[in-house]
């Protein structure tokens, strides 16, 4: 009987320990997918997308996503007030990147790209496009 309720035990703990694993990495999988991540929200017009600077204030790197755009788009503010914009767009096979805590990541085949848009692991062998920005007294505009 008690080699019963430990197999049983053993069982049950073994579930466990498989669901919390899948559980953890359905979760991992998802924020690499970027379903969990979304930035700014705004519209194109006329080619272009425009951002209060003032959304700056909370930080000086800013995820854009551009309504009815396949692509976010990545904002630097650099420390002499200009602005520095990267499509998130594979250079490989033009899938979304997703932001990583130190660069962006392409789920697809797993290019990986620093803060500045250069390739830090292919298949991809260009950098990321960056976009013309311009200043007016209170936006960011940026050309797509």
């Amino acid at each position: 009987m008690e080699n019963k309720g430990r197999r049983t035990f053993l069982k049950d703990t073994c579930k466990i320990c498989v669901l919390g694993a899948v559980s953890f990495s359905v979760a991992d999988f998802l924020a690499s997918c970027g379903t969990t991540q979304k930035g700014f929200k705004t519209t194109v017009d006329d080619h272009k997308v425009t951002v209060p600077l003032t959304l700056f204030d909370a930080g000086n790197a800013q995820i854009i996503s551009p309504k009815n755009y396949e692509y976010e788009i990545a904002v630097q503010k650099n420390p002499d007030n200009t602005y520095q914009a990267l499509l998130l767009r594979c250079t490989h096979q033009h899938n979304p990147l997703v932001p990583t805590g130190n660069g962006y990541l392409c789920s697809l085949h797993g290019s990986q790209y620093d803060k500045t848009g250069k390739v830090k692991k292919g298949p991809a062998e260009k950098p990321l496009p960056t976009l013309q920005t311009e200043t007016t007294a209170t936006n960011l505009i940026i050309y797509i």
